[in-house]
């Protein structure tokens, strides 16, 4: 919703359930990879230490090409209200 999140804790799992990579967004909720991950189907999970926002989980699929990157959109409480009136999912 155009604000960029800091220090918003980002894991990444591999289909076997095994954390592969953890981060932490920077002041611009930028957050990289310097090493190649394997082609595979992981789960990113997202969490607020702070516990305002709240994110769904995203899939990816890495196949061997430069992954675009993601964005990821919080879910505040209108929003999730919004949700349970209307139905949707919540955006990643």
């Amino acid at each position: 919703r155009g604000k960029s999140l800091q220090n918003i804790l980002v894991e990444v799992i591999d289909s076997n359930g095994v954390p592969v990579r953890t981060f932490k967004t920077n002041a611009q909720g930028q957050f990289a990879a310097a090493t190649q991950m394997q082609n595979g189907t992981y789960k990113v999970y997202f969490e607020d230490p702070q516990k305002t926002h709240e994110f769904e989980v995203v899939e990816i699929n890495l196949n061997g090409e430069i992954f675009q990157p993601l964005e990821a959109t919080s879910v505040d409480a209108r929003e999730k209200l919004r949700r349970e009136l209307f139905g949707g999912p919540i955006s990643a």
